[in-house]
């Protein structure tokens, strides 16, 4: 009996071997776990640019006549390949409907001329005519001339939504880098 126990442990321990090496030869060697890795974007060139906005009756040159809590914020993204700033500004509590909304190129603190409408006056407006109501959201695709680069991406440019009540300006953001 005991001889036919050894027999078997025997078998046992060549079936495991033959088990083991015909696993290594079709799968590799067990190799330690590895952490996940982030995933690796294909369709976005490496070289674009995030920059954000929040938009402040506090930041608007000069001071608006506000009652109301408005803000806003916007995100925008620049291919320094075609020179496309693709943005989003939002915004909510305005004393009114938006009249206008510009890019305007000026330094925090300064009001500086528009470089280009959003929505509204003057023409010509990426956008049309602006939404109805004191809040809403403008989306778009602006390709910056060559010479407001330089001041796109050192801060130089300020995004500013007007109303009836306020149309020299209601509020105001400084474009900056993230």
């Amino acid at each position: 009996m005991k001889k036919r126990t050894q027999w078997m442990g025997l078998i046992i321990a060549g079936l495991l071997v033959v088990l083991a090496a015909y696993g290594f030869s079709q799968y590799g060697q067990p190799q330690p776990p590895q952490p996940p890795q982030p995933p690796t974007p294909t369709q976005q060139p490496a070289n674009l640019v995030v920059l954000t906005a929040t938009l402040t009756t506090t930041q608007e040159v000069p001071s608006p006549m506000v009652t109301t809590t408005v803000i806003g914020a916007g995100v925008f993204v620049f291919d320094p390949a075609t020179n496309t700033l693709s943005f989003t500004v939002a915004y909510r509590g305005l004393s009114g409907a938006a009249t206008a909304a510009h890019f305007h190129n000026g330094a925090a603190g300064a009001a500086g001329p528009v470089v280009q409408t959003i929505c509204g006056a003057p023409p010509p407006a990426l956008l049309g005519a602006c939404p109805a109501g004191n809040s809403g959201h403008l989306t778009g695709t602006w390709t910056v001339p060559a010479p407001l680069v330089p001041a796109l991406l050192a801060g130089g440019l300020y995004v500013n939504i007007h109303t009836g009540t306020n149309a020299t300006g209601e509020i105001r953001g400084q474009i900056n880098p993230l």
